[in-house]
């Protein structure tokens, strides 16, 4: 009885553990049958292929809410993205089916972000989410080198990322055509930095590139202006040595990240800064997951992704600034994550006509600074 006892524990304890990553898995298929039509407009609106999509935005969702009872998933690092890779999923399958493709389509490709953001912030020895993403990566339906970089980029296959990613600006620069050139760059940047944090090698493609004359003059520019700031981090001690405690990670924030709020960190040329500190903070994070800096980290990946969002690197900076108010409203940091938040609301919701804030926004900004002007029960 007693070993029949704890060969049911084994499996039990065993299927409940890989049960998240098979959804994860069934999470990726999906998806991997969604990116040819994602990359692809025409095709996206195609009555013909209504049914193939509308199957697997469906599988997708359905995949990642299964997954959701995986207790990483639930950590703050990681919180945030889920949450709003869910709300999308919801939002996307709900507009294809009201054949709103435009929208669903839009919200779709910022799920795809939404996974690289997370996915980037595990330490490099780790593999994604997608444990079987290594076996059924299917690149024959992705024409363009930088669709199969972002599909290797997923699942954490760098060097595989990085070499199309470099066949992209190649064919590109081949072609002469400079639009969106920027965007093959600015993933290799983002593996050199938050993922590998080696702002040297970085330095090194950028010197092989701007000494070409076929670069255009205005993504040589960008270049420099990363180059510039990388030279200034390639010394920098939390990038050659690891984090590994809480009075580094205060002197971290106090000499790198707190100086960025007095400079204009929306610049291009600060993506360098914002990349390697939210790898840097993110892999503190991940090995101290209760660490007792968590509002204060909480708040400079609200800061940082916020910032990031605005070049194209997807993130979830406004959840984090959210995470930062509801769990920890009575931490001195919460008011600063409620200023940065209303900041960013403000921003996104002022136009030619001025600021019209939604209603169902404004209750949630009450709502918000309502927690953090409660008495601590």
């Amino acid at each position: 009885m007693k070993m029949l006892m704890t060969i049911f524990l084994t499996f039990f304890m065993s299927h409940a553990k890989s049960t998240p990553l098979l959804q994860m898995d069934r999470a990726f298929n999906a998806l991997m049958e969604l990116m040819p039509f994602m990359m692809k407009e025409d095709q996206f609106k195609d009555k013909k292929n209504e049914k193939i999509i509308e199957l697997k935005i469906k599988e997708l969702n359905e995949a990642f809410r299964l997954a959701g009872h995986d207790s990483l998933i639930k950590h703050d690092l990681f919180a945030p993205s889920y949450s709003l890779v869910t709300e999308n999923l919801d939002q996307s399958f709900s507009a294809f089916k009201k054949n709103k493709k435009d929208y669903s389509l839009w919200i779709m490709k910022r799920t795809l972000s939404l996974c690289m953001d997370c996915h980037g912030r595990l330490p490099m020895n780790l593999t994604s989410s997608f444990q079987n993403g290594e076996q059924t990566v299917n690149t024959s339906k992705l024409k363009d080198p930088y669709e199969v970089g972002l599909a290797f980029l997923i699942v954490r296959r760098i060097v595989d990322a990085k070499d199309n990613f470099r066949r992209s600006i190649q064919d590109k620069i081949i072609s002469k055509d400079s639009e969106g050139l920027i965007l093959p760059f600015q993933q290799i940047l983002l593996i050199e930095t938050k993922i590998k944090k080696n702002p040297t090698s970085m330095i090194s493609i950028i010197d092989d590139y701007i000494a070409k004359d076929n670069l255009p003059k205005d993504i040589s520019l960008e270049l420099r202006s990363w180059k510039k700031r990388l030279l200034i981090w390639s010394n920098e001690k939390a990038v050659t040595q690891k984090i590994t405690t809480e009075t580094q990670l205060k002197e971290f924030i106090q000499r790198r990240l707190l100086p960025l709020k007095t400079k204009d960190s929306f610049n291009d040329a600060f993506k360098v800064d914002l990349l390697l500190a939210s790898g840097i903070i993110s892999h503190y994070f991940f090995e101290n997951q209760d660490s007792q800096s968590a509002p204060e980290l909480s708040m400079w990946l609200g800061f940082i992704e916020k910032r990031l969002k605005k070049e194209d690197f997807m993130g979830s900076g406004d959840l984090f600034l959210k995470q930062c108010i509801r769990k920890y409203p009575h931490h001195p940091i919460a008011k600063e994550c409620f200023k940065e938040y209303k900041e960013s609301v403000l921003f996104d919701f002022t136009g030619s006509r001025g600021t019209e804030i939604p209603t169902e926004v404004n209750d949630e900004l009450e709502e918000l600074n309502k927690k953090i002007l409660e008495k601590k029960k």
